[in-house]
């Protein structure tokens, strides 16, 4: 089976309801033909070009915008960048409301191997009265593959166009939407934010670590922290099958889903087909060996060779001498994504998922035609060790110092869903955790950010979400922010697949987990944080 890669990967941006409560200059100043190039440092600007935009239309592109936008009036700004000795072309896009602008800010991350979405992400921050900006990169809009960018005709990789990817756009982007934001409006914006999920959470993190004073708010899901690391660990599942010689079909896989959850949903008091702490759920995969399952119609026993790959995909990558290198799927997570396969000839065969598959070709391999799959456990320790060592101090986003931003006054709202089958949720404990550590605490750290685990939910709420997904985290982050009110729990929403029908939840700031106390169990009233 094979799992279309955009659907969990998801650029999320989350459409705030969130207006200005005071008066806001939301009339232009000048026209879209009058902008001026702005003043990026590092950064030469080649052109600008600003087009008035009446009733313009959105089209739904799912699943990155699942419906379409219409009626907006945008100044739509388009910048063109470049840097010293790069050789680069960066796309900067500003959308400005013509009409009812809220005052703010608001720049937007992207997906996969993309920077960003432009419209599909531009449409929702400016339906919601943000003046918002998007960027390529420099490196196309594709988040499937960096094939078209990542090595240069010699064969070595392309730095100048990684550095963009990783970092160098995220504080361009936001000096060129704020100064064009101010030429336009002929105010500054009173407060600006980031916006991402994913590969836009990553960027997030960039701008908390590196460019401290360009947000005042940053929200971040499913960030994409450890990159060099995590996305080698991403091709743990495949070099387990392969080594196993076993490759259990998809209907096998949801097969152990479905029994931890079943043994492990009712540990916080309520039956939802949820584990809301898979820390406690001590499922034994090899409990299912000998079960007899309906695959398509067909009668499968479950046998201990597809048991033992279940259990080390949970276990996570360790390298020869048996030490761990990072984590391993969550406890009641799909995991036919990460162990997706197909068949050839008749056979099964691993199939890997995109973004690991091209890392490892591209960026360790500098090969696009190495042959992946004869990756074993001793070469695999030996990639997550090169990636670590050549980039992370390029692409990497986790250093736990966040003094800066703490001093600057940002406050960082991260939420991550527990059922992630591509970003490993516990990387993103682990982060807060370290930061707890190297700050005074947890109290002290709350003071400016807050971690949300949202059990049952899926990579950036995609894929096949069962939990609570948070239903307006930016607007949460705006009052923390302008009303100094923090976050103590963030509305969430269960969704009957069927039916539509819609329970209503908390998420709870990290460590604390929602527990049922009693009454309507579709309300949100009747849970608490402990």
């Amino acid at each position: 089976m094979m799992i279309v890669p955009p659907l969990l990967f998801l650029a999320t941006a989350w459409l705030s309801t969130v207006v200005a409560t005071d008066a806001v200059q939301s009339c232009p100043k000048i026209s879209c033909a009058q902008l001026k190039a702005p003043n990026v440092p590092g950064a030469q600007v080649i052109s600008i070009n600003g087009t008035e935009r009446w009733n313009y239309t959105v089209p739904a592109t799912p699943p990155f915008l699942l419906n379409p936008i219409f009626g907006l009036n945008i100044c739509e700004v388009d910048v063109v960048l470049t840097h010293p000795n790069a050789q680069d072309q960066v796309h900067v896009k500003v959308w400005l409301p013509l009409q009812k602008w809220n005052g703010r800010f608001q720049a937007n991350g992207g997906s996969g191997y993309a920077a960003g979405t432009f419209d599909l992400t531009l449409g929702p921050s400016v339906q919601g009265g943000y003046s918002s900006a998007s960027t390529d990169a420099g490196v196309t809009v594709n988040p499937l593959s960096p094939g078209a960018w990542a090595l240069r005709p010699d064969g070595s990789v392309n730095l100048d166009d990684l550095t963009n990817f990783a970092y160098r756009s995220v504080h361009d982007m936001a000096i060129v939407g704020k100064k064009i934001t101010e030429q336009f409006y002929g105010a500054k914006p009173r407060y600006s934010y980031w916006n991402g999920c994913s590969t836009g959470g990553r960027q997030g993190m960039a701008a908390a670590q590196r460019y401290p004073n360009l947000f005042d708010g940053i929200l971040v899901g499913a960030p994409a922290i450890n990159w060099a690391t995590y996305v080698v660990a991403e091709q743990w599942p495949q070099v387990v099958m392969a080594e196993e010689e076993t490759f259990p079909s998809p209907c096998e896989l949801k097969a152990f889903t479905d029994a931890a959850i079943a043994e492990c949903d009712e540990l916080d008091g309520i039956e939802d087909g949820v584990i809301s702490n898979p820390d406690i759920c001590h499922f034994n995969p090899y409990r299912l060996v000998g079960s007899k399952i309906n695959c398509d119609g067909a009668k499968i026993i479950i046998t201990e060779s597809v048991a033992r790959v279940v259990v080390k995909m949970l276990q996570g990558p360790f390298g020869p001498s048996g030490l761990s290198l990072w984590y391993g799927l969550t406890v009641g997570a799909p995991l036919d994504t990460l162990a997706n396969t197909t068949v050839v000839n008749g056979k099964r065969v691993g199939l890997p998922f995109f973004v690991n598959d091209a890392w490892i070709r591209y960026y360790l391999a500098k090969d696009s035609n190495y042959n992946i799959s004869a990756i074993d456990y001793t070469k695999l320790g030996q990639l997550f060790s090169q990636s670590a060592a050549e980039y992370d101090d390029i692409i990497g986003t986790d250093n736990p110092d966040l003094s800066r931003l703490h001093s600057a006054g940002g406050k960082l709202l991260m939420w991550h869903g527990l059922s992630d089958q591509l970003i490993f949720p516990k990387g993103s404990i682990q982060y807060r955790t370290r930061v707890e550590r190297l700050m005074g605490g947890s109290a002290k750290v709350d003071e400016f950010f807050r971690l949300f685990l949202a059990p049952g939910v899926d990579h950036c709420a995609g894929g096949t979400t069962t939990g609570a997904v948070p239903s307006d985290p930016l607007k949460a982050l705006v009052t923390w922010v302008e009303e100094k009110q923090s976050p103590d729990t963030l509305p969430a929403e269960i969704v009957h697949s069927c039916s539509g029908a819609k329970m209503g939840r908390i998420l709870c700031p990290y460590p604390q987990i929602a527990q049922y106390v009693g009454g309507d169990k579709n309300s949100a009233n009747s849970f608490k944080c402990i």
